[in-house]
């Protein structure tokens, strides 16, 4: 087998595992998988440390527009009233 295989396929796993963390953690995933993939073992040890992220202010908003899982008081469409 070729080392530049064995290479690439380790940097697509480490890759892979550090975007999967990262995504659980609240970042980056695709910036993570070129970490990963560029320095394997050290960028999994560093995501696997960091303390998850606040939520983007897109994830606040949409929970804004969704309210408390309530529905609207007065919909405009009174057969479908999820629509606010």
């Amino acid at each position: 087998m070729d080392i530049s295989l064995i290479i690439f396929a380790s940097g697509v796993v480490f890759g892979g595992a550090c975007a999967i963390l990262a995504a659980n953690k609240y970042r980056d995933p695709l910036g993570w998988f070129a970490l990963g993939f560029l320095f394997s073992i050290i960028a999994l040890i560093v995501i696997a440390a960091l303390t998850p992220a606040e939520r983007s202010s897109a994830d606040n908003r949409s929970k804004r527009r969704q309210g408390n899982g309530e529905f609207a008081p007065n919909p405009k469409d009174p057969e479908r009233p999820w629509l606010g």
